[in-house]
């Protein structure tokens, strides 16, 4: 999933996008949002691309953990969680993997 500003630059990528199970796009945020949440649980690995440029860089930290919280708390159990963060020429790009293990009761 993937924000519609961001989508064409995924459609000239053509093997990368056979492979894909879905592909879909949103107008917004939150769209996107809603939209990677349902396909992470329905998938062992789902790319969630959101594009935060125009968010205030004192709301981004917030916004990214938000974002970091509720896909997490979607995934699949077993399943792979990734963040990018693309940065600017004036900040490093970031990344991050969690898998989702389940939870045992004792």
């Amino acid at each position: 999933t993937v924000s519609s500003t961001n989508a064409e630059t995924y459609l000239n990528l053509q093997n990368f996008k056979t492979e894909l199970k879905t592909f879909q796009t949103g107008d917004n945020y939150k769209d996107v949002l809603e939209k990677s949440k349902s396909n992470a649980i329905e998938h062992n690995l789902s790319i969630c691309h959101i594009d935060l440029k125009d968010v205030n860089e004192e709301k981004l930290g917030k916004r990214v953990d938000k974002v970091c919280k509720e896909m997490y708390q979607h995934t699949s159990c077993n399943g792979l969680f990734m963040v990018i963060l693309a940065g600017k020429k004036a900040v490093n790009a970031a990344a991050g993997v969690t898998i989702v293990k389940p939870k045992f009761e004792r």
